[in-house]
């Protein structure tokens, strides 16, 4: 136990590495009526006064005096109340050590700390935001950029991208967003989806589709169907291709794209002209209605899988159907009326040979035939038939090339079929391409203010409408321009009159 002996009178505890051992010091500050004892054993410990339970310790008494740091009182610390308060203070500030779980809700704020090592507090609730379980808003540059093969799997729950901006003006958005079967997303031009998607439709949907295809201009006829004349009104079945048919009537512009509207077609007489006792019925699968010719309605068949005979056509559009028509004759080999003669061919340049009813064509040659078609024939309606035959056996470098053959008036309109422009190729005129060859025949009709000309050859058929035509007489003519070698022949078959 230490010797306590000397007592030593002081304003202010001396620091502890020089305080004297075994002394007693009584502080007492300068003006103070009362002083504190503090003992320093042998080992330099301090002792104190003890003090009832519950009262302060005489460290943080506020009468206690015992600053003597020079950095407490630097800041402005010279008493142990102002000590205490300082201490206080700071306490207020700090956190106690957590020891619950908690919330965003119920514990919103976190402690943040800039580079200075400055703290803030911020907003717990932005603590682990995504795209997943937030409302966010991007900023200049955000994005997203993938490192590897990512899924979104919607389990069912609704996924929409809302607010999108309408492009379907703008002709640069001309991609399809798609799936496959696995789910992974891309882009397509939409081809294959669109050629593919009649065959998810029933019968009664391709109708409706159909239907809705209709222009805003087409208004079907609504009466009864009328059926005039026929052309071609002969058809020859030896030729195993589709061969086409022109019905000139009244209320012909039906509705092909749906079910009210379907033509057959009967053999009411076999090739003889003898009445069948029961009229054998054929359907017709395909035909066309035009919007410029509504009187006018065109059908084709394979007339070769048909049997000769004479045939009437029947068209039927919203219940109503024509009374009777025309008849179709149906053959092997047709019947004109010969030309009288073709021996008033005028060759008016070039060279080339007169031979019955044809005329060959020597290279810049021009010919033309007397009137042939009269006022009265155009009056009446009519067609002609001829063949036009380059000879060659393919359309080489040495094929027949500009040339044109068909009727001409005084008014020096052609209608026929011209070559010109491409090796090989054949054209009607004022129409697109047809690739005919060789021995083709050439039909040019007119009935009721409208002129047809057809072609038929290599296995097509091809006809052009026009509404345009002067009475004038026509004759026929035949031009055969510099190009190419072989000979280039028009051959008359004949003449038809339609009443």
């Amino acid at each position: 136990m230490s010797n306590i002996g000397k007592i030593i009178r002081v304003n202010a505890l001396p620091p502890a590495g020089e305080r004297e051992i075994n002394v007693i010091y009584q502080v007492a500050a300068l003006g103070s009526a009362t002083y504190t004892d503090y003992a320093i054993d042998s080992n330099g410990d301090l002792k104190t006064h003890a003090v009832v339970e519950g009262s302060i310790p005489v460290e943080l008494s506020d009468d206690h005096v015992s600053i003597s740091d020079l950095d407490l009182i630097s800041e402005g610390i010279t008493t142990q109340a102002q000590y205490n308060t300082n201490t206080r203070e700071r306490l207020t500030l700090k956190l106690d050590i957590p020891e619950v779980d908690g919330n965003a809700q119920d514990y919103p704020k976190i402690i943040g700390l800039n580079v200075n090592g400055e703290a803030a507090k911020l907003p717990a609730g932005d603590l682990g935001k995504n795209i997943a379980n937030s409302s966010l808003t991007t900023v200049a540059g955000a994005g997203l950029t993938l490192g590897a093969n990512w899924t979104l799997n919607t389990s069912g729950l609704y996924y929409s991208i809302t607010g999108l901006s309408d492009k379907s003006a703008d002709t640069t958005f001309s991609r399809m967003m798609v799936q496959n079967a696995s789910g992974q997303v891309s882009w397509t031009n939409g081809k294959n989806i669109i050629s593919n998607y009649p065959l998810l439709l029933n019968d009664t949907e391709k109708t409706a589709w159909r239907n809705n295809m209709k222009l805003s201009t087409e208004n079907f006829s609504t009466g009864t169907p009328r059926i005039d004349v026929l052309l071609l009104p002969f058809i020859d079945n030896t030729k195993n291709f589709i061969q086409y048919t022109t019905l000139v009537g009244l209320n012909l512009f039906v509705d092909n794209i749906s079910p009210n509207a379907y033509i057959k077609i009967k053999r009411i007489k076999d090739v003889n002209g003898t009445n069948l006792p029961v009229p054998e019925e054929y359907s017709v699968d395909n035909f066309t209605v035009m919007q410029n010719f509504p009187n006018n309605l065109n059908f084709g068949i394979n007339w070769s899988t048909k049997p000769e005979g004479y045939y009437q056509v029947f068209v039927t559009h919203n219940g109503l159907t024509n009374v009777s028509s025309p008849e179709l004759v149906v053959k092997a080999g047709l019947t004109y009326s010969q030309f009288n003669g073709i021996a008033n061919w005028v060759i008016n340049s070039g060279s080339g040979t007169i031979n019955d009813t044809a005329v060959a064509l020597g290279l810049l040659c021009n010919t033309t035939s007397d009137y042939l078609i009269s006022t009265s024939d155009i009056n009446s309606g009519f067609m002609v038939s001829f063949a036009v035959d380059n000879a060659q056996g393919n359309n080489g470098a040495n094929f027949v090339t500009w040339w044109q053959c068909g009727l001409i008036g005084d008014d020096n309109v052609f209608y026929g079929v011209v070559y010109a422009g491409v090796s090989g190729e054949w054209k009607i005129y004022n129409g697109p391409n047809l690739t005919l060859t060789r021995n083709d025949t050439i039909h040019i009709a007119y009935y009721n203010g409208v002129i047809y000309v057809i072609a038929e050859g290599n296995g097509q058929t091809y006809q052009q409408f026009n509404s345009s035509y002067d009475l004038y007489p026509r004759r026929f003519m035949a031009t055969r321009g510099g190009g190419g070698i072989g000979s280039l022949s028009m051959t008359l078959i004949g003449k038809i009159l339609l009443s």
